[in-house]
């Protein structure tokens, strides 16, 4: 007898933040592993919470750092730098402010979405590369089936 799940926080957390900045910032590369070019997210999963339950459904919230990347060099002045750097960060807040409650179909993918930190650093061994860190998190109610096969 297997045991029957959902990727939950794969399927209908990272991967619709993945497609939400690819809809709304599609010239900048989405990566998983480490930053590549003169620019690029980097979506790390941080944390899967465990906050309450009912009769057959678990209710979790995820965390999950979205790191914008931008490597200073070409046109990029110190000037431009910052106003791509903070323009990058507010669009994504507006984009996360806007979709807080996230539906596909008939599932809601999260709900209670909010940008909960963003932090502006620079790379203390690389003074060329500025990073924006930014915090999401969101619930999602995982509905628990149980099957019994005889």
């Amino acid at each position: 007898m297997g045991i029957e799940f959902e990727n939950i926080y794969k399927d209908r957390v990272i991967d619709t933040i993945q497609k939400l900045l690819k809809q709304n910032l599609a010239s900048i590369p989405i990566v998983f592993d480490e930053h590549r070019g003169q620019e690029s997210f980097l979506i790390v999963p941080d944390a899967d919470t465990f906050i309450d339950y009912a009769s057959n459904v678990h209710i979790r919230e995820f965390t999950t750092v979205i790191n914008y990347q931008l490597r200073k060099g070409g046109e990029y002045t110190k000037e431009n730098q910052l106003n791509r750097l903070t323009m990058i960060a507010e669009v994504v807040k507006r984009l996360l402010f806007d979709n807080r409650n996230y539906e596909s179909g008939n599932i809601t993918n999260w709900y209670g979405g909010q940008v909960s930190s963003v932090e502006y650093t620079r790379d203390e061994d690389d003074e060329t590369i500025s990073n924006v860190i930014i915090t999401f998190q969101c619930n999602t109610n995982e509905v628990i089936s149980w099957s019994i096969n005889i």
